[in-house]
């Protein structure tokens, strides 16, 4: 037999109303997050937790899980093998389930740079993939240097740098003048066009 509640008295919830209470509670309260949001800001160091600096056990420790490795295409395939050659500090690629669209560049064990073409990253000013140059240099102002893009007509690689100038905000724009790329890392490796070269 169900009690009813009481309007006045010294009880205001009989125990069996508790209970109900606190099981309605944990049933409508959210469940927890098991992995964080894609969403993140990029700095001159990448994109946290996995930073410019770590080595890839640290980098792992940091996102709760392994790095994997990028699916290497046909193209790359040939100088991943002559890469597999070179000494210890060769280049390679890693990826994250936990920051889709987020690749992270490797230089031996160490990661030297981040980067995305996702539109769900933005800087830590709050450029996107998407933004305009002219959105990055509202942003930015007079810290971002531009440069002609060398695989577009009228695209721009736009460069801020970190105080002490060893690294930095690196975002390519197309011919649209379009924000395509954003990458946070070391000098020169941020730099480099094609990852690793």
């Amino acid at each position: 037999m169900l009690h009813p509640l009481p309007v006045t008295g010294p009880r205001c919830f009989h125990p069996f109303w508790h209970a109900v209470l606190l099981c309605t509670c944990l049933l409508a309260a959210p469940a927890r997050a098991t992995t964080p949001p894609p969403a993140g800001k990029f700095t001159f160091y990448g994109l946290a937790p996995a930073v410019v600096g770590l080595d890839r056990s640290q980098a792992e420790a940091a996102l709760g899980q392994p790095l994997q490795a990028e699916p290497v295409t046909a193209a790359r395939a040939a100088s991943a093998t002559s890469a597999a050659s070179a000494k210890a500090g060769h280049c390679h690629h890693r990826l994250s389930p936990l920051q889709p669209g987020v690749r992270y560049t490797l230089t031996g064990d160490v990661i030297t740079r981040t980067e995305t073409r996702d539109a769900r990253y933005a800087t830590v000013s709050g450029v996107h993939v998407g933004d305009t140059v002219a959105q990055a240099q509202k942003a930015y102002g007079k810290r971002l240097t531009t440069a002609p893009h060398p695989y577009f007509a009228q695209g721009k690689v736009l460069t801020v740098y970190s105080p002490d100038r060893k690294f930095a905000l690196v975002m390519e724009a197309n011919d649209q003048g379009r924000i395509i790329t954003l990458r946070g890392g070391r000098l020169p490796e941020v730099g480099w066009l094609e990852g690793c070269a």
